[in-house]
């Protein structure tokens, strides 16, 4: 039996972007919620990969067993030299590392290692560190990668047979889980644990639409101001300290919220939301095209 799994999946508990003076949520998915898509699209595997922790991972297997579906502890984790998944965790390992120490935690838990979009031109990667890593596998097609550059070079990488080859949506909001997927022979997290051991995984999807983009940043920007509005007016009880985005909202002063708001108002007016993103994404594919240019088509 061939399933499906995807491997690349981000919650509310990804923490906080940062892009120049702009600060937004990564996501603003609950887990439940990313449990609930992924078995409704016919996925018989998630991995739950958000950065820097496993809380939203756990979290979300609590939700798989009345689902029908396997959830696989992950996390992203932010390494010295670029971005590196951890799966099958165990305990949550520590940003800041460097990518060998990083490796190593992981193998002590048995997990398994994975290079995300590792030519990515905008995410922090390993690049050509790839080569020198003990790597089980490598993202291949990543759906958030829209200058197609990173997925074209990562394909190519792959070529060599020196790792498994696995696709992921990078999905940080539920409706964009499984636009990129790996294929394996099984149906449950062991059956993907042995086939990506075995390289004998294949990875599929598309590339994330534009307009999934900006109905992302439309709905966490929106998100945050209900939960800035909430804690303004005395709404929000407790503060779960595991969520990034209300332990934030949770020391922002009163001026801060309301400048934040503002801000928001200015980014929600149309046509801003579409501006952005048409720009952000002929900004990307301009320097895919300048840095294949640079290195020769490669």
């Amino acid at each position: 039996m061939e399933s499906r799994a995807d491997i690349h999946v981000h919650t509310k508990y990804s923490g906080i972007a940062r892009l120049g003076f702009l600060r937004f949520p990564e996501s603003v998915v609950e887990p439940r919620d990313a449990v609930k898509k992924a078995r409704s699209v016919g996925l018989k595997v998630l991995c739950i990969t958000d950065h820097n922790t496993t809380f939203g991972a756990c979290k979300a297997r609590e939700y798989a067993k009345e689902n029908e579906i396997d959830v696989v502890i992950g996390e992203e984790i932010s390494t010295l030299d670029g971005e590196i998944i951890g799966l099958y965790l165990n305990e949550e390992i520590p940003p800041h590392l460097t990518v060998e120490e990083t490796i190593d935690r992981i193998r002590s838990q048995d997990g398994i290692v994975i290079a995300p979009h590792p030519f990515s031109l905008h995410c922090p990667s390993l690049g050509e560190k790839i080569e020198n890593l003990d790597i089980d596998a490598i993202e291949t097609i990543n759906a958030g990668h829209v200058d197609g550059y990173a997925n074209k070079l990562a394909t190519e990488r792959s070529k060599s047979g020196k790792w498994a080859i696995v696709g992921g949506s990078d999905s940080h909001a539920v409706s964009t889980i499984a636009y990129a997927y790996t294929t394996f022979e099984g149906e449950n997290a062991e059956d993907l644990r042995r086939a990506i051991l075995a390289k004998r995984t294949s990875a599929s999807g598309v590339r994330m639409p534009l307009q999934k983009a900006i109905s992302w940043s439309v709905g966490v920007v929106f998100a945050s101001d209900v939960m800035i509005l909430r804690s303004i007016f005395g709404m929000i009880k407790q503060v779960d300290l595991h969520d990034p985005v209300i332990k934030k909202i949770s020391l922002m002063s009163t001026g801060k919220k309301m400048l934040a708001l503002f801000g928001s108002i200015i980014y929600l007016t149309p046509p801003i939301p579409y501006l952005c993103a048409i720009t952000g994404e002929r900004f990307l594919k301009r320097l895919a095209k300048r840095h294949e240019a640079e290195n020769g088509g490669k």
